[in-house]
């Protein structure tokens, strides 16, 4: 029986999507496309439960989200049951993919930062999803700022040192 320190979440199931018991996955990862054909857990009354997607069941959404459809699950009030639970997928299946699982939105955090426009530095102390839009929380200059992630606002990311350098318009500061 899997456990749920057997398990890594990958996402969430964060709505229904049409009455045919489709949800909404919610997710920073490509790992469910990549083990879409392997069971995917889902923590229901404490405990995780294997659900197979359906054959074609997986549909990307946007960056962030996928439309899927499990088997067995054919209802609205069947998919409705599953809103809110955790995505889970074994870590014997991850074992390789450390490298990748680094290469995640929230490594970020720590990173070292230097304004362009100001010659301020700091460090990112959040990364934060809103619906989509990446946001890192940056302590600066004696101020928290919210910089939306955007090769706009990032001007280069440097893994290896754990730095960025970054534009942040004046108008962001005096907004904090």
């Amino acid at each position: 029986m899997i456990t749920r320190e057997d398990c890594i979440k990958i996402g969430e199931v964060t709505k229904t999507h049409h009455l045919d018991g489709s949800v909404i996955i919610s997710t920073n990862s490509n790992l469910l496309e990549k083990y879409a054909d392997k069971p995917v857990f889902l923590q229901l009354d404490g405990a995780p439960v294997p659900f197979f997607i359906s054959e074609n069941g997986l549909n990307p959404r946007n960056h962030t989200s996928y439309i899927v459809k499990f088997d067995y699950v054919d209802t609205l009030a069947q998919a409705e049951r599953l809103t809110g639970c955790d995505v889970l997928l074994e870590k014997t299946l991850l074992e390789g993919e450390e490298e990748e699982m680094e290469e995640d939105i929230y490594c970020l955090i720590g990173f070292q930062v230097k304004d362009r426009v100001s010659s301020a530095e700091g460090e990112v102390t959040d990364v934060a999803d809103y619906s989509g839009n990446i946001v890192l929380t940056l302590a600066i200059s004696g101020k928290e700022v919210l910089l939306p992630f955007s090769g706009h606002y990032i001007t280069d990311v440097d893994m290896k040192h754990r730095r960025l350098e970054v534009q942040i318009p004046p108008e962001l500061t005096e907004l904090n």
